[in-house]
């Protein structure tokens, strides 16, 4: 008796560690950015929708610990502040210690140039990444 309660104890932690990603209702999945975005020892996945940001925000932010970033947010060349907020889906302590996470940003940012830094497919789309750590 007493080691089936360990063991549902046991599962119950496990759940609250690792939660599975819910797509957002009306993001539309788009598969060439997510490999675009995916990097060596990571799976990256890219899911757009037209919804504010705001709204996209309050829907994770009711399932998963959200991750203050501590880095400022980069603005775009018009001046314009990108904005984003990063949830947890593994029960890591933080981004650098978690192997599944997820970012939503608006506007959508598709690259960075590697040689003069600048922003480049810029879409005013509200992205949602999930971000999985081989």
């Amino acid at each position: 008796m007493k080691r089936a309660g360990l063991l549902l104890i046991l599962a119950g932690w496990v759940g609250m560690q690792a939660q599975d990603f819910r797509p957002y209702a009306g993001a539309t999945a788009d598969r060439n950015a997510g490999k675009q975005a995916s990097v060596r020892g990571s799976q990256v996945e890219v899911y757009t929708t037209a919804d504010s940001f705001e709204k996209v925000y309050a829907y994770y932010k009711a399932l998963y610990p959200e991750h203050k970033w501590p880095a400022k947010v980069p603005s775009l060349p018009s001046g314009k502040e990108v904005r984003w907020a990063f949830f947890i889906l593994d029960g890591g302590k933080d981004l650098l210690h978690s192997k599944y996470w997820l970012k939503i940003q608006r506007p959508y940012i598709g690259t960075v140039g590697e040689a003069d830094g600048e922003f480049k497919d810029i879409r005013d789309v509200t992205a949602i990444q999930t971000i999985r750590k081989n």
